[in-house]
């Protein structure tokens, strides 16, 4: 090898080496914005289900296996069922991750009905979909899907249990701006017992009457979040709600946990 192609190929070792360590050691790296994000830039797969290759895939244990439906919900009895996504070894500063679920029956978004106030990280403080990470045995908040009773607000009917965008409770302080999304499959001013809606959730799309705002985020499903350090800690997937399954629950079809 001539002596220019052994600097030049130094030259890009020394480049590789410089950008792998700034994308492992700073959370100041732009988060993709095509999905699902490439190995080829750091990102690793850590979880995924797919229930609609029903031939290979199930339910995992921590969760129920829907009858009408291929899907994934809540154990009865169950405020909320946990389930663990192991990262691995390496410690990460960026997660990205979509759900694909359907709403069952009324939950009530950030509303909380039946739970004691201030509401808590540990508990079923949203009916949806809680994901966070462990540091030092407590819970630290990645996202949250949200899960509003109906996408019309009406004022006679439960209407702190609609999303926040669309006039119900709003968010707890342990969760930003930023890191939830809120739908419901709903389409109606009124609430269902028993019925599992067929408009997917956290989609960005069907976001109809007051909940026009709230499917403004470009990548839904998908959502992506800098931790602001790294951290060593498996991710925790909770289905929360806080009354029965036989009266709300969120039907899980599909999901896809990166880290980097």
């Amino acid at each position: 090898m001539r002596r220019n192609e052994i600097t030049a190929a130094l030259v890009q070792l020394f480049s590789d080496v410089i950008n792998n360590f700034i994308r492992m050691h700073h959370s100041t790296v732009p988060l993709p914005t095509v999905f699902p994000p490439a190995a080829a830039d750091g990102w690793e797969l850590v979880g995924s289900l797919d229930m609609l290759d029903y031939k290979h895939q199930k339910c995992p244990n921590q969760w129920n296996s829907y009858i009408t439906k291929k899907a994934c919900g809540r154990i009865p009895g169950q405020l909320c069922s946990s389930l663990i996504v192991p990262t691995g070894s390496s410690s990460f500063r960026q997660v990205c991750g979509r759900i694909r679920a359907f709403q069952f029956g009324s939950p009530d978004a950030f509303a909380a009905l039946f739970v004691a106030k201030p509401v808590s990280i540990d508990g079923p403080y949203v009916d949806g979909i809680s994901i966070t990470y462990n540091n030092g045995g407590q819970r630290q908040h990645v996202f949250t899907y949200a899960a509003g009773l109906m996408e019309q607000y009406n004022p006679y009917i439960y209407p702190q249990s609609t999303c926040p965008c669309a006039g119900g409770t709003q968010i707890p302080p342990f969760v930003r701006t930023a890191d939830y999304y809120c739908e419901s499959g709903n389409p109606d001013s009124t609430w269902y017992a028993n019925q599992l809606f067929c408009d997917p959730l956290w989609d960005g799309e069907e976001c109809r009457y007051a909940e026009e705002t709230c499917c403004h985020a470009p990548h839904q499903p998908w959502f992506c979040k800098n931790l602001g350090k790294r951290v060593s800690s498996d991710l925790e997937i909770r289905l929360c709600a806080d009354e029965g399954v036989v009266n709300e629950d969120i039907a899980v079809e599909a999901y896809e946990f990166y880290v980097r």
